[in-house]
């Protein structure tokens, strides 16, 4: 749940915004997504994270663990499958999530770190 109130709350601020309206504005998310994914160290050494199953009954099925070998084009492919490129990813420590969520007439790539839990945390 902390993830979808992560990307999902009333305060919540794009790493990223795309607008609808641009010619490429699929090839830029895509583009974006990755370049975020890379950089918050979501995607482990074996290309695996989490996603939260996407679809309007993705909640039903809960978070998968996948292993993307393409590496690439992830929010297009979704929206292939789906007609949405909207999508809950968070890496396999549970500490870092990037989304895509649909607002308006753009696309937002949200990233958040998520505290360590346990002994000796900060």
């Amino acid at each position: 749940m902390s993830a979808i109130y992560a990307v999902n709350g009333v305060e919540v601020e794009p790493k990223v915004s795309i607008s609808d309206s641009l010619p490429d504005a699929a090839a830029e998310l895509d583009r974006q997504w990755a370049i975020q994914a890379e950089s918050s160290h979501l995607v482990s050494g074996d290309r695996e994270f989490y996603i939260l199953a996407p679809g309007a009954r993705g909640h039903e099925i809960g978070w998968v663990r996948v292993k993307d070998n393409s590496g690439s084009n992830l929010p297009s492919r979704i929206a292939s499958g789906t007609g949405d490129a909207a999508f809950l990813a968070v890496s396999t420590n549970g500490r870092v999530m990037c989304a895509v969520s649909t607002e308006d007439d753009e696309k937002w790539i949200v990233v958040h770190h998520f505290p360590a839990e346990g002994p000796g945390a900060s």
